[in-house]
């Protein structure tokens, strides 16, 4: 579909992919994550097209792939090894442990703390996958920084449906809970994006897919 430059109330600016197809998720995270690694060097590439994702992670899977069906974690860590964005894997931790998972892996930003300090807190994108309350469906989604205000944390997810970037509390040693609703106060610059017609809410299941090492 599209990228979209997306702003939170702690002050902070997401690039988030708007996944072309019904079911490409998975290939939008893997996008964006290397968006995120790569942006700032010159060297690598940072950007691909959808269709391209397309064909390494059918590769990594020993079959074509078109967007029309579930990816999975495992793939997507194998894929994300062949884009020179480092090195990647697939775990199921447990639904409890992805809390702290984003906490040791994206770190923790602190609103007006300055630029220095985030910047050394700051850790890498981590996908996570949410199993939907109502169908049971699966949902790949990109938290790539986590605040903390007055003791309480908030994940940024990206959010690959809907191309927007959706602010969700929760505590350590926890469920991870994600509800993904239309954003009134969002504004598109161009570009084509689904939509949450109703809220779905769903939990982190314990698949995510990380850097080796965090």
């Amino acid at each position: 579909m599209a990228w979209f430059t997306r702003f939170t109330r702690f002050g902070d600016v997401h690039s988030v992919y708007s996944q072309e197809a019904e079911d490409s998720c998975g290939i939008a995270c893997v996008m964006m994550c290397v968006y995120k690694i790569n942006k700032l060097s010159p060297t690598k590439a940072s950007k691909y097209k959808e269709d391209q994702i397309y064909d390494i992670y059918g590769r990594q899977a020993g079959e074509s792939y078109d967007g029309s069906s579930y990816t999975y974690a495992n793939y997507l860590a194998d894929t994300l090894n062949q884009l020179n964005c480092g090195v990647w894997e697939a775990a199921n931790i447990g639904a409890n442990a992805v809390s702290d998972a984003l906490v040791s892996t994206v770190g923790v930003e602190v609103p007006g703390a300055g630029p220095i300090y985030n910047s050394l807190s700051h850790g890498r994108p981590l996908i996570v996958l949410t199993k939907w309350t109502a169908n049971g469906g699966g949902h790949f989604v990109v938290v790539d920084s986590v605040n903390t205000v007055l003791g309480s944390l908030y994940a940024s997810v990206c959010d690959p449906w809907d191309g927007d970037v959706h602010v969700a509390p929760f505590k350590q040693g926890t469920g991870f809970r994600y509800v993904g609703r239309h954003q009134p106060l969002s504004w598109d610059t161009g570009g084509k994006k689904h939509d949450y017609s109703s809220p779905s809410a769903g939990n982190m299941n314990g698949w995510v897919v990380r850097p080796v090492g965090s």
